[in-house]
């Protein structure tokens, strides 16, 4: 499962809000906090804490994170959904309700972000909050492959040797980890793909060990066809 570090928020910018907040008070300071995207960066240092110790005024306090990024959340802003949705995935200072997160997830997948998709796919494929539906499974996590995440192609992969949800089908399970791979080590700072680069490799090989090289070949074939296609 993707962690709280699939939010790919630049630091860059969190120093500048940090920044901001820290500059100035009163009525202006007052009027960023009804910011979305404000909002957003308070929720997240909350929930990460001191930021690495970039800023030591930020204890990590999930029940202060849960306040700002449900505020944002409910401004629409996907990043603000998708961490509400993890918050109510592990009970971090709200309650724990698999139903609550679906719905964030959900909100955030219809505006685009990828690990909301990913983590939508593997609720539906385990009927966790939702009922089990492998279909929809699969489409939300192509559309995060789409986006170049190395956890779903790698989820995709793992569908496709083991027959979750899907006939086994031992080339595409050879496309989706060659695809893995691929962006793992060729973005490997997209969506946390760095962290997934082992588990690519490995589930590779060992299906190589296990399969013909001829369907390694026809698998590779469709992995650089498939990225021709996405034009990635």
């Amino acid at each position: 499962m993707m962690t709280k570090a699939a939010v790919g928020s630049n630091r860059a910018w969190h120093m500048v809000w940090l920044a901001v907040a820290v500059a100035l008070c009163g009525g202006v300071a007052v009027g960023l906090t009804r910011l979305p995207g404000f909002q957003f960066e308070l929720g997240y240092a909350y929930e990460n804490g001191n930021f690495h110790g970039w800023h030591p005024g930020f204890a990590q306090n999930h029940r202060k994170a849960a306040h700002w990024l449900g505020r944002a959340a409910q401004a629409n802003h996907p990043r603000a959904q998708y961490m509400l949705g993890i918050l109510h995935s592990h009970g971090w200072g709200v309650s724990r309700d698999s139903t609550q997160a679906v719905d964030w997830f959900s909100r955030s997948a219809r505006n685009g972000y990828g690990p909301a998709r990913y983590h939508l796919g593997w609720m539906h494929h385990k009927g966790d909050g939702v009922p089990r539906d492998d279909d929809a499974a699969r489409h939300l996590l192509e559309q995060a492959a789409v986006q170049g995440m190395a956890a779903a192609h790698l989820a995709l992969g793992r569908f496709y040797e083991r027959g979750e949800g899907v006939l086994p089908d031992g080339v595409q399970a050879f496309k989706w980890y060659a695809l893995a791979v691929y962006f793992a080590r060729s973005r490997p700072g997209l969506y946390d793909n760095a962290a997934f680069a082992g588990r690519a490799v490995a589930a590779y090989d060992a299906l190589a060990l296990r399969t013909g090289l001829s369907s390694e070949k026809q698998g590779q074939i469709l992995a650089r066809r498939w990225l021709a296609d996405q034009s990635l």
